[in-house]
C-alpha cells in the first residue's frame, strides 16, 4: 500500500522528473528487485508511442525511439484492454534461432541483462497518455501483492505526468485559440505547422552529442514549434495579406511580430498563472529568436552563432525547409534532395550548420513526414 506521506514528499520536488526520480528511489527501496521504471508517452494524433523518461543511468538508457502503436501487437492490447501486461522471463521472446527477427527493444532489453518486465498503461479517465514499463535483472520478480502495489504506482505516476501536461496543454491551447481566432489572416496553414513542427522534434532528437536534449524537451518542442509566429496577430492585414513586395517601412513592421510575440505570450503567461512553468522559456526563446541568422544578419537583435538560442536556430531550419518543401502562389514546391541541399547552401550564414545536418542525416524519415501530412490533407 503506497504510504499517505508519500504525496507530502513529492510536493518537496518542483519539475516532473525530479518527481519520477524520487519516485524510482522509493520503489526501489521498498522492492530492491525493481530496478527501473521508464515512460513512453503515446500521441494520438499521429499513433505514435515516444520514450519520454526513464530512472536508468544514460549509457542503459533508450531514448529518442519511436513507433506507430499499430505495429507494437503487445502494447495495442494492453492499450486496449486497459490491463496491465507481465512478462517474467523476457529471455523466451528472443530464442536464440530468431535473434534479429524479434522486437528490437525487446531485443535491447534482453542483451542489458534485464529478465522481467511489467508494463501498465497510463490513462487518465478514458485517455490512454501513454505506458510505464518496470523492468527487474531476476526473472519471475512480478507476481502477488507487487503487481497491485505496482498498478498504484502507475496511476500515480499517471496523474503527475497529467498535472505536468495540463500546464504545457493551459498555455499552448491558450495561444492556439488566440491564433485560431485570426486563422483566416496568415497565409500559413495547419499543415506547415503540423510539417515544420515534426521537423524541429526530429532536428532535436539528432543534435548529439553536441546537443543532448532530454524527451521530455522534444515532446515540448513538438508542442511550441507551431506557436512560433503568434506575433503575426499583431501585424495589419495591409502588411500580412500584401501579395506584393513589402516596402522597407511595411517589412520593418512586419519585423516586430516577434517583439510583439512575446507581449502577447507574456500576457497569456500571467493570465493563467504560468509563470513557474519550467519550460516556457524554451518558448518565449522561439517566439523572439526564430529569425536570427547565423552570422549576425537576422532580427529582432541581430544575434549570432551560439548567442541564438538552440531552440530557435532548430526552428528557423524547419520553418525554412518546409517554406521551401511547399507550394506557393508564386512557386511549386520544391524536391526533398534540392531543399536540403539550399539549406547546405546557407548553412553557417543563415542557418545552424548542426540543425542541418541533423535534418540532413534522417532524410527518409524527412520524407515520409511530408508524405503522410500531404496525404492527410488530400484525405481531408
Amino acid at each position: 500500500m503506497l504510504e499517505a506521506s508519500l504525496v507530502k514528499e513529492l510536493s518537496r520536488y518542483r519539475t516532473l522528473p525530479d518527481k519520477l526520480r524520487f519516485l524510482g528511489v522509493r520503489i526501489r527501496q521498498k522492492n530492491t528487485q525493481v530496478e527501473r521504471f521508464s515512460v513512453a508517452l503515446y500521441q494520438p494524433t499521429t499513433d505514435k508511442v515516444r520514450t519520454f523518461f526513464t530512472t536508468s543511468p544514460t549509457q542503459e538508457a533508450i531514448s529518442h525511439y519511436d513507433f506507430p502503436l499499430v505495429e507494437a501487437w503487445s502494447l495495442r492490447q494492453i492499450a486496449l484492454q486497459r490491463h496491465p501486461r507481465v512478462i517474467n522471463d523476457l529471455t523466451q521472446l528472443v530464442p536464440p534461432q530468431q535473434t534479429g527477427k524479434v522486437n528490437p527493444h525487446t531485443q535491447k532489453l534482453v542483451e542489458q541483462g534485464w529478465r522481467a518486465s511489467f508494463t501498465s498503461p497510463l490513462l487518465c479517465g478514458d485517455e490512454l497518455m501513454g505506458f510505464v514499463f518496470f523492468n527487474s535483472h531476476t526473472a519471475y520478480t512480478f507476481r502477488g501483492d507487487l503487481l497491485y502495489e505496482l498498478e498504484l504506482y502507475s496511476q500515480l505516476i499517471a496523474q503527475l505526468i497529467y498535472q505536468d501536461h495540463a500546464a504545457i496543454r493551459t498555455l499552448t491551447a491558450a495561444v492556439r485559440s488566440t491564433m485560431a481566432l485570426c486563422a483566416g489572416r496568415d497565409p500559413e496553414t495547419g499543415g506547415h505547422l503540423e510539417r515544420m513542427a515534426q521537423y524541429a522534434q526530429l532536428i532535436a532528437a539528432n543534435l548529439e552529442p553536441k546537443w543532448t536534449f532530454s524527451d521530455r524537451q522534444i515532446q515540448h518542442m513538438l508542442l511550441f514549434a507551431p506557436l512560433h509566429d503568434l506575433g503575426k496577430l499583431a501585424v495589419p492585414d495591409r502588411i500580412l495579406l500584401k501579395k506584393g513586395k513589402l516596402t522597407q517601412e511595411e517589412f520593418r513592421e512586419m519585423q516586430n511580430h516577434t517583439t510583439r510575440g512575446i507581449e502577447l505570450l507574456d500576457n497569456v503567461v500571467r493570465t493563467h498563472g504560468l509563470e513557474n512553468l519550467p519550460d516556457v522559456q524554451m518558448l518565449k526563446n522561439i517566439v523572439l529568436y526564430h529569425h536570427e541568422k547565423m552570422d549576425g544578419s537576422g532580427y529582432p537583435q541581430g544575434l549570432s552563432g551560439e548567442m541564438i538560442p538552440i531552440e530557435a536556430r532548430i526552428i528557423a531550419v524547419a520553418d525554412v525547409f518546409d517554406a521551401l518543401t511547399s507550394e506557393r502562389p508564386y512557386k511549386k514546391p520544391w524536391p526533398v534532395s534540392v531543399a536540403l541541399e539550399e539549406l547546405q547552401r546557407i548553412a553557417g550564414q543563415h542557418l545552424d550548420a548542426d540543425c542541418v545536418d541533423a535534418l540532413l542525416s534522417q532524410q527518409r524519415q524527412v520524407e515520409s513526414i511530408l508524405e503522410q501530412l500531404q496525404s492527410d490533407v488530400v484525405e481531408a
